[in-house]
């Protein structure tokens, strides 16, 4: 390989590693070492110590004296921006690769990356990475299309996934290619890569992928949080200024598949990664949220509109941070917070769908069910009529609770109170049994199924009904539902009811029954509410079953013809 680099290149350097270091002292020796371990004939390192305070730039010194082939530079604290340029203007080889002063190269890794540019003429070559703590090991790349299998010599809208893939270090590029295109990294407190890297993309002629691990990212304890609203403030005008640029560039350069990805990107990905860290460190109001906001919302109209296949809580919560409602966005990027007044600013502001529907309802279910509210009476009764004033009453319709309109506070009161768990639940062909405990008297309450799809939702009794005091002074209890009292196809939740009508849930304290063949029903758990759906018998189900295969049979049969 060296003879016929030393023909091409004129210098007989394979490949210069640019590796940017600041105050990585506990890791350096690491990263060198696994990189001046690669099998490459003919590869120079440049350290550039971006004006490393604590013993990186002695470490890497020590280095540099044992072995020539590395070279350490230093800047006077400009960024990781200028440390890479400065690596790369004084690079000699053919190809050019980027490594962290932290992180890890697997053996054999540039070998496979130089060896693919080398066999096809390719102006990058990818690689595949993987990200590590110390007790977890995950491949971020496993979601990304483009990373599932080897190819060469295709272009970047050939495969579109390559965008979520903007580090610039699982990469080796052609040096000659990079300096004739100008690419340089920008200088900005976070995101410095994305735009050179989305640059080199669109320009890039051809494109290998290998299917080798070629980067191991360590992902420090802390190294990607922002710890102040400041700091964070900083890093997130940071990341979005360089997302915009990459936008107005794919803008430009046009194509539905991309636009695709982008908007995925967008709301599902790094500016919803971006946005949720920031409010996770948001506490309240200031100036600074209008200046984000107007910056996310000039994003936003270079992203198409966002698919529904996007999760409603990641696509409003970008939507709201664009509109400055920090606290609402806050609340669905986490989980937690006012529901009531997250739920009604996105409903006034129009951003949930028909298509949300199903989500929110299960979102409103959760949250109204949890113990947490217990502490908050009037929060729970606030999002109740937040829900009946914005949407319907069927968003509630998994609330046993809110089952008889101006009960509610009675209701909940009653739940709090009597505190009823299901604990063990089983189904068969005939009959569904359930088991559990309330802390009221023995006959104060039975448990019930609300048929939660019959409208007005109905009350469905038990078949066989046992209630005996407990040692703690409630009630334990067991009930047995007959299959034919349940509707085909509808929704049932447990439920304890009071001799006034009043209906409270059973929370699900129980693990939901292993799927069975034969088993009348399917069970599904949103937060504390278990959810049983009653299904056909599976004896026709049987019956259709064998037939969709025979006639999946037959139609291939025809389809092979009497040559086949």
């Amino acid at each position: 390989m060296s003879d016929r680099l030393t023909q091409v290149g004129g210098t007989g350097v394979a490949l210069t590693v640019v590796i940017p270091t600041h105050n990585v002292e506990p890791w350096v020796q690491e990263t060198l070492d696994s990189v001046l371990g690669q099998d490459v004939d003919d590869m120079e390192v440049i350290v550039v110590d971006d004006h490393s305070t604590d013993r990186t730039r002695q470490i890497v010194s020590d280095y540099s004296a044992r072995d020539a082939r590395l070279t350490l530079l230093q800047t006077d604290g400009r960024g990781g921006g200028t440390a890479r340029n400065l690596g790369v203007e004084n690079a000699r080889g053919k190809y050019l690769i980027f490594c962290d002063g932290d992180d890890l190269i697997p053996d054999g890794a540039y070998a496979a990356l130089v060896a693919s540019l080398e066999a096809s003429g390719s102006d990058i070559a990818f690689g595949d990475y993987l990200k590590f703590r110390p007790a977890h090991t995950w491949r971020p790349t496993r979601s990304m299309e483009a990373f599932s299998r080897p190819q060469t010599a295709i272009r970047f809208t050939d495969e579109p996934t390559l965008l979520y893939s903007r580090p610039c270090w699982n990469k080796a590029f052609v040096r000659e290619w990079w300096e004739e295109n100008q690419i340089r990294f920008p200088d900005v407190p976070r995101s410095n890569d994305i735009v050179p890297m989305v640059t080199a993309y669109l320009a890039a002629r051809r494109i290998d992928i290998v299917d080798d691990v070629v980067y191991l990212y360590r992902e420090r304890p802390g190294g990607s949080s922002m710890t102040a609203q400041a700091t964070s403030t900083t890093s997130m005008l940071s990341y979005l200024g360089q997302e915009l640029e990459c936008a107005r560039m794919l803008s430009a350069h046009g194509g539905d598949d991309l636009g695709d990805v982008y908007k995925r990107l967008i709301y599902d990905r790094d500016t919803y990664v971006h946005i949720a860290r920031f409010l996770n460190d948001w506490t309240e109001p200031s100036d600074d949220d209008q200046v984000i906001a107007n910056a996310i919302a000039e994003l936003l109209k270079f992203a198409p509109p966002p698919s529904p296949l996007i999760a409603m809580s990641k696509r409003v919560t970008v939507q709201l941070a664009a509109l400055g409602e920090m606290s609402a966005a806050k609340t669905f990027a986490s989980g937690a917070g006012r529901w009531s007044h997250a739920l009604g600013c996105a409903a006034r502001h129009g951003l949930i769908l028909d298509e949300d529907r199903e989500a929110v309802t299960d979102r409103v279910t959760a949250v109204l069910a949890s113990a947490d509210l217990r502490e908050d009476p009037a929060e729970r009764l606030l999002l109740v009529d937040v829900v009946r004033r914005h949407f319907s009453d069927s968003f509630l319709r998994y609330v046993p609770e809110t089952r008889l309109p101006g009960t509610e506070d009675q209701a909940f009161r009653s739940a709090d109170r009597i505190d009823a768990t299901v604990t063990t639940m089983a189904g068969g062909v005939k009959t569904l049994a359930l088991a559990g405990h309330h802390s009221g008297h023995a006959n104060e309450a039975v448990p019930v199924l609300i048929n939660v799809d019959a409208d007005p939702r109905t009350v469905v009794t038990a078949a066989q009904l046992e209630l005996r005091p407990s040692d703690d002074g409630g009630c334990d209890w067991r009930a047995t539902f007959s299959v034919r009292s349940v509707p085909l196809h509808h929704s049932l939740v447990p439920a304890l009811q009071f001799t006034d009508g009043t209906t409270v849930l059973a929370a699900g304290e129980t693990r939901l029954p292993e799927y069975a063949a034969k088993d009348s029903f399917l069970y599904r758990r949103i937060g504390r509410v278990v959810l049983t759906r009653r299904r056909r018998h599976w004896a026709p189900r049987a019956v259709k079953r064998s037939l969709i295969i025979l006639r999946d049979r037959l139609r291939r049969g025809v389809g092979r013809g009497p040559d086949a």
